[in-house]
Protein backbone atom coordinates (compact mmCIF):
# COMPACT_ATOMS: atom_id res chain seq x y z
CA UNK A 1 0.00 0.00 0.00
CA UNK A 2 1.32 3.45 -0.90
CA UNK A 3 2.52 5.67 1.93
CA UNK A 4 0.03 8.42 1.04
CA UNK A 5 -3.05 6.18 0.88
CA UNK A 6 -5.95 7.63 2.80
CA UNK A 7 -8.19 5.29 4.74
CA UNK A 8 -11.22 6.47 6.65
CA UNK A 9 -13.75 4.57 8.73
CA UNK A 10 -17.39 5.48 9.35
CA UNK A 11 -18.65 3.35 12.22
CA UNK A 12 -22.34 2.85 12.83
CA UNK A 13 -24.41 0.59 15.03
CA UNK A 14 -27.94 -0.65 15.02
CA UNK A 15 -30.31 -1.61 17.81
CA UNK A 16 -33.50 -3.61 17.35
CA UNK A 17 -36.41 -2.06 19.28
CA UNK A 18 -39.66 -3.86 18.33
CA UNK A 19 -41.20 -5.77 15.41
CA UNK A 20 -39.47 -4.53 12.22
CA UNK A 21 -38.05 -1.40 13.85
CA UNK A 22 -34.81 -0.20 15.31
CA UNK A 23 -32.49 2.70 15.98
CA UNK A 24 -29.52 3.52 13.78
CA UNK A 25 -26.60 5.09 15.63
CA UNK A 26 -23.36 6.86 14.74
CA UNK A 27 -20.91 8.22 17.31
CA UNK A 28 -21.83 11.67 18.66
CA UNK A 29 -24.94 12.01 16.46
CA UNK A 30 -28.68 11.76 17.09
CA UNK A 31 -30.09 8.30 16.55
CA UNK A 32 -32.40 7.69 13.60
CA UNK A 33 -35.52 5.55 14.11
CA UNK A 34 -35.73 3.07 11.23
CA UNK A 35 -38.31 0.56 10.06
CA UNK A 36 -39.09 -1.87 7.30
CA UNK A 37 -41.05 -0.18 4.49
CA UNK A 38 -44.79 -0.79 4.83
CA UNK A 39 -44.81 -2.24 1.28
CA UNK A 40 -42.67 -5.12 2.59
CA UNK A 41 -43.84 -5.36 6.21
CA UNK A 42 -47.55 -4.95 6.87
CA UNK A 43 -48.20 -2.80 9.90
CA UNK A 44 -44.79 -1.18 9.76
CA UNK A 45 -44.95 2.57 10.58
CA UNK A 46 -44.88 4.89 7.59
CA UNK A 47 -43.35 7.79 9.53
CA UNK A 48 -39.90 6.21 10.04
CA UNK A 49 -36.92 6.14 7.72
CA UNK A 50 -36.36 2.88 5.83
CA UNK A 51 -33.07 1.45 4.52
CA UNK A 52 -34.31 2.13 0.99
CA UNK A 53 -34.95 5.81 1.75
CA UNK A 54 -31.59 6.12 3.47
CA UNK A 55 -29.89 4.58 0.42
CA UNK A 56 -31.51 7.04 -1.99
CA UNK A 57 -31.05 9.97 0.38
CA UNK A 58 -27.36 9.20 0.90
CA UNK A 59 -26.81 9.67 -2.84
CA UNK A 60 -28.82 12.89 -2.85
CA UNK A 61 -26.88 14.29 0.12
CA UNK A 62 -23.57 13.34 -1.45
CA UNK A 63 -24.51 15.06 -4.73
CA UNK A 64 -25.29 18.26 -2.81
CA UNK A 65 -22.06 18.20 -0.80
CA UNK A 66 -19.99 17.34 -3.87
CA UNK A 67 -21.70 20.17 -5.78
CA UNK A 68 -20.74 22.66 -3.06
CA UNK A 69 -17.09 21.63 -3.48
CA UNK A 70 -17.25 21.58 -7.27
CA UNK A 71 -18.99 24.98 -7.36
CA UNK A 72 -16.02 26.46 -5.48
CA UNK A 73 -13.59 24.67 -7.81
CA UNK A 74 -15.42 25.93 -10.95
CA UNK A 75 -16.01 29.40 -9.48
CA UNK A 76 -19.77 28.89 -9.64
CA UNK A 77 -22.04 30.98 -7.47
CA UNK A 78 -25.48 29.73 -6.53
CA UNK A 79 -28.18 31.09 -4.23
CA UNK A 80 -30.36 28.00 -3.86
CA UNK A 81 -30.06 24.23 -4.35
CA UNK A 82 -33.01 21.89 -3.92
CA UNK A 83 -33.40 18.36 -5.11
CA UNK A 84 -35.81 15.45 -5.21
CA UNK A 85 -34.72 11.89 -5.81
CA UNK A 86 -36.55 8.74 -6.79
CA UNK A 87 -35.09 5.29 -6.47
CA UNK A 88 -36.49 2.62 -8.81
CA UNK A 89 -36.49 -0.77 -7.07
CA UNK A 90 -37.16 -3.73 -9.36
CA UNK A 91 -36.03 -7.18 -10.39
CA UNK A 92 -32.94 -7.08 -12.57
CA UNK A 93 -32.33 -10.63 -13.69
CA UNK A 94 -32.89 -12.59 -10.49
CA UNK A 95 -31.95 -9.75 -8.12
CA UNK A 96 -34.33 -7.26 -6.52
CA UNK A 97 -32.30 -4.07 -6.54
CA UNK A 98 -32.22 -0.36 -7.17
CA UNK A 99 -31.83 -0.24 -10.94
CA UNK A 100 -31.89 3.55 -11.21
CA UNK A 101 -31.93 6.66 -9.06
CA UNK A 102 -33.09 9.87 -10.67
CA UNK A 103 -32.14 13.13 -8.96
CA UNK A 104 -33.94 16.27 -10.11
CA UNK A 105 -32.04 19.37 -9.04
CA UNK A 106 -33.24 22.98 -9.01
CA UNK A 107 -30.36 25.44 -8.75
CA UNK A 108 -30.87 29.18 -8.57
CA UNK A 109 -27.92 31.29 -9.69
CA UNK A 110 -27.19 35.02 -9.96
CA UNK A 111 -28.06 36.71 -13.25
CA UNK A 112 -24.41 36.87 -14.37
CA UNK A 113 -23.68 33.16 -13.74
CA UNK A 114 -23.01 30.99 -16.81
CA UNK A 115 -25.47 28.04 -16.68
CA UNK A 116 -22.99 25.78 -18.53
CA UNK A 117 -20.43 26.23 -15.73
CA UNK A 118 -23.14 25.21 -13.27
CA UNK A 119 -23.97 22.11 -15.35
CA UNK A 120 -20.27 21.19 -15.50
CA UNK A 121 -19.93 21.55 -11.71
CA UNK A 122 -23.02 19.36 -11.24
CA UNK A 123 -21.73 16.73 -13.68
CA UNK A 124 -18.39 16.68 -11.85
CA UNK A 125 -20.32 16.30 -8.59
CA UNK A 126 -21.78 13.03 -9.83
CA UNK A 127 -18.35 11.60 -10.63
CA UNK A 128 -16.73 12.95 -7.43
CA UNK A 129 -19.50 11.74 -5.11
CA UNK A 130 -18.18 8.81 -3.08
CA UNK A 131 -21.65 7.33 -2.75
CA UNK A 132 -22.34 7.26 -6.51
CA UNK A 133 -18.88 5.81 -7.11
CA UNK A 134 -19.76 2.99 -4.69
CA UNK A 135 -23.10 2.09 -6.28
CA UNK A 136 -23.81 -0.22 -9.19
CA UNK A 137 -27.14 1.61 -9.62
CA UNK A 138 -27.65 3.78 -12.71
CA UNK A 139 -27.72 7.43 -11.66
CA UNK A 140 -29.43 10.17 -13.65
CA UNK A 141 -29.19 13.82 -12.65
CA UNK A 142 -31.49 16.36 -14.25
CA UNK A 143 -30.76 20.03 -13.67
CA UNK A 144 -33.12 22.98 -13.80
CA UNK A 145 -30.96 26.10 -13.57
CA UNK A 146 -32.82 29.36 -12.99
CA UNK A 147 -31.37 32.85 -12.81
CA UNK A 148 -32.41 34.84 -9.75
Amino acid sequence: MAGNAKIFHFPTSLEWTIEHQGLAHAPDKPSIPIACPPVFCKGSPSDMWTPEELFVSSLEVCILLSFISQAKRHKVTFTSFKSEADGKLEFVGKEFMFSKITVNVDIEVPEDQDPEKVRKALADSKTRCLISASMKTEIEINANIVKA
